[in-house]
């Protein structure tokens, strides 16, 4: 691209950050930056940014500024000023979670909700093999979130697709055979001497002929599996939910434009049981795509499902309801899980956890505590109160006359300091309505990502301070919140 013409003129900054031009700047998504240019004639830009145009605020000393926000997605974009256009790229942000984190997340809730199903007193059936390929709500979420990576494998997957050599016996012209090989002697060596014209070699050999064919066993099971999701997709078509009807469609075409592609149509489906293949292990692509179908699968035998979609840009929702569903977890490993069932709800269209906004959810535990999910408290609580406005902690567990309450916070490894010094608004706001004491004993922040603020995550800030934050990340070992429960339950029993 040729040199800008506004070269230096235009330059953007983080707040506090110093001015960089705008070809040096490193863009990061759901980012506010300021902009600054300075004005050759007097006139304001006119600047345009993913296509939105931005005023500047203010004007001064020859100088226009303003302030531009970067959308909740990674990938080119394009910076327009004065009707010059510059294309620009937009960097995920590292605190971001990745599609694996996000299928961790969705089905270790899941398997979760499961097991305390089973110790529920709900009386309906659950399928419960290992794989399927019916219908649920996890599986819907998944296809959501991860189907533009299958569209970027099975790209991949056709411009570099494994193949084989294929030999094919046939009956061709002498001058046509290019290769000799033993097969071919053989037959020479059997037939010299027999044409109908007398001459020592035949005019019609049968040779062979090698060719590249796509018709391997890896591409045999990838063909299958695609055949299979579209098929799954026919089936969310049906279901009597408009949008997502409409969303299955438009899938299932995407599908179906992959496999009438022409490599794939030389490609005869796979029939029998898959195996494991030393392609599937170690080849990127193929190790990826057979991974996508294995997630599919596992997640089409969960028959507990969520009222409302989470898609990939409400993972800090998931991420709620995972640290939440992490807690029970490890009170049920210990034996306190007491009364399940108010993770779930049943209709007539089946069973779903009971995570929607504004209704409560809780799971009565052992020596009458109870774990809350997005708690509600205001001045006419009937136990504990809030004397300003209305508060709703994301998890509270309720122990006697007191609280303990954790905010799971999935983007603050840079403020933590912030994101606590906000905690206080419970800690002090939230009181005990027969003797107006203050009614949280200790208040913590979870986050998937550790902190340059170490002093945070401590056990001696903790105890100092009875507050802190907890590192808690999808696909880790988290012993940490296992840790913490046990100093809950010491300081409950010494209480």
């Amino acid at each position: 691209m040729a040199q800008l013409s506004f070269g230096g003129n235009f330059l953007l900054r983080q707040s506090g950050e110093p001015w960089l031009p705008v070809d040096e700047a490193y863009l990061i998504e759901a980012t506010t930056y300021e902009w600054k240019f300075m004005m050759i004639d007097g006139a304001p830009p006119v600047f345009r940014f993913c296509g939105l145009q931005h005023f500047p605020h203010k004007q001064m000393n020859g100088e226009a500024y303003g302030v531009l926000t970067t959308p909740f997605h990674s990938g080119q974009t394009t910076i327009e000023l004065n009707g010059e256009t510059f294309i620009s790229y937009i960097y995920p942000d590292p605190r971001k979670m990745t599609q694996d984190q996000y299928s961790i997340m969705l089905s270790d809730i899941l398997q979760e909700a499961a097991l305390c199903f089973e110790d529920s007193e709900i009386a309906t059936g659950i399928d419960a093999n290992e794989r399927s390929r019916e219908l649920s709500w996890a599986q819907w979420s998944y296809l959501e979130a991860s189907l533009p990576t299958l569209k970027s494998i099975i790209k991949r997957l056709l411009e570099q697709p494994t193949r084989m050599l294929l030999a094919t016996e046939l009956e061709i012209r002498r001058e046509r055979i290019k290769t000799l090989d033993t097969r071919t002697i053989g037959w020479l060596e059997r037939n010299i001497g027999r044409s109908p014209s007398g001459n020592v070699v035949p005019e019609i050999v049968r040779g062979t002929v090698r060719e590249d064919s796509f018709d391997t066993y890896e591409n045999k099971v990838i063909k299958k599996q695609l055949i299979e999701l579209r098929h799954l997709l026919k089936l969310y078509t049906r279901v009597q939910h408009d949008e997502r009807a409409r969303k299955a469609e438009v899938y299932a075409d995407q599908v179906g434009y992959w496999l009438r592609d022409p490599i794939l149509k030389q490609v005869t489906p796979y029939q029998g049981t898959i195996r494991i293949t030393q392609i599937f292990r170690k080849h990127p692509v193929y190790r990826q795509c057979y991974q996508w179908f294995d997630r599919l699968n596992k997640l089409g035998n969960e028959r507990i499902g969520f009222q409302y979609n989470y898609p990939l840009k409400e993972t800090f929702v998931l991420y709620e309801i995972w640290c939440y569903m992490q807690l029970v977890k490890v009170f049920r490993e210990k034996g306190l899980l007491q009364d399940s069932t108010g993770l779930f709800k049943m209709d007539q269209n089946g069973l779903f956890l009971n995570f929607s906004e504004h209704n409560e959810s809780v799971v009565k535990l052992a020596n009458g505590m109870r774990l809350y999910y997005q708690r509600v408290y205001q001045y006419n609580s009937p136990h504990f109160y809030t004397f300003t406005q209305q508060m709703k902690p994301d998890i509270v567990i309720e122990a006697g006359d007191r609280l303990y309450i954790l905010d799971p916070k999935y983007r603050v490894p840079t403020n933590l300091s912030t994101a606590l010094g906000e905690m206080h608004k419970y800690r002090d706001g939230i009181l005990l309505r027969s003797s107006d004491e203050r009614a949280v004993e200790r208040v913590f922040i979870i986050t998937p990502v550790q902190s340059d603020e170490l002093r945070y995550f401590s056990k001696e800030f903790h105890e100092k301070y009875r507050m802190g934050a907890i590192g808690l990340t999808p696909g880790a070992v988290n012993d940490s919140i296992g840790v913490w429960v046990d100093e809950l339950l010491n300081g409950v029993r010494k209480s």
